[in-house]
């Protein structure tokens, strides 16, 4: 026998706005304990880490400008944002339950 399992859907949690400039910078405030998924969109191309004190640097995974991607993360994680090339942009990072 098959099992089929619904689409996921989210609710919407809090949202972080962070700067994507040529330092890395980290949400002030780490995810909820009820957050295991978060919704990420960058106006630039931007080089992102998680962890508790997370930096991100030139090593770190590319998000693609307008580009909305998912992560699971754990909480009370921390996302930090390094921008790829020379123009500073925005992170917008939304916090999802279930």
């Amino acid at each position: 026998m098959t099992t089929t399992k619904s689409p996921t859907t989210f609710k919407v949690g809090t949202n972080h706005t962070i700067a994507v400039a040529d330092s890395s910078a980290a949400n002030s405030t780490a995810f909820l304990s009820e957050t295991r998924e978060v919704r990420i969109v960058c106006t630039v191309d931007a080089y992102v880490e998680f962890g508790a004190s997370p930096t991100a640097t030139s090593g770190s995974l590319i998000i693609p400008a307008y580009t909305p991607e998912y992560f699971r993360v754990a909480p009370g994680t921390k996302v930090a944002f390094l921008r790829v090339g020379s123009v500073t942009g925005t992170a917008r990072v939304t916090e999802l339950t279930q």
